[in-house]
């Protein structure tokens, strides 16, 4: 990952194709870390990588779709 990661803000919407859209409750400042997110009202903690490649994209994807 480049040094001009761009920190990610708390609420910012996400899609995972198996828990459907959530967003985060906390922001990501760092690419290894591990950030808290929101599906269907349960808590999920994960790796701020995987919200960032695959979470996020997702999202970006379905918003151009709609």
């Amino acid at each position: 990952m480049s040094d001009d990661f761009k920190v990610i803000q708390p609420t910012t919407t996400v899609y995972c194709p198996k828990r459907g859209e959530g967003w985060t409750l906390t922001g990501i400042t760092n690419i290894n870390e591990f950030t808290s997110v929101m599906f269907d009202g349960t808590r999920y903690t994960l790796p701020a990588r995987e919200i960032v490649e695959e979470l996020l994209p997702n999202q970006l994807a379905r918003e151009q779709n709609s």
